[in-house]
């Protein structure tokens, strides 16, 4: 039963890991008309990720002009599993 969880809980992790990592792709083409579904997703699913680090950014140093919200939402991210894995083992 546990190792099922923990395979669910990997998916899950890496899954979001790659759609922070599809978001900055994402940040670096140019804005498009219409956009599809899949974007919307992407966007929806990593926005509330990548809020705390915007935050801390913010916080720490306004106005800069490179974005490094993912770097801290992949740190935080890494950081939640490592508790659950902890909790769970």
């Amino acid at each position: 039963m546990t190792n099922t969880i923990l395979l669910i809980l990997n998916i899950l992790f890496r899954f979001l890991e790659i759609a922070i990592i599809i978001e900055v792709f994402l940040s670096w083409m140019p804005k498009q008309g219409g956009r599809s579904q899949l974007i919307e997703f992407v966007h929806a699913l990593t926005a509330p990720l990548m809020a705390p680090g915007r935050k801390i950014q913010n916080a720490l140093i306004p106005n800069l002009m490179i974005d490094f919200s993912p770097i801290i939402a992949l740190v935080l991210l890494d950081i939640i599993k490592r508790v659950i894995y902890t909790i769970l083992l």
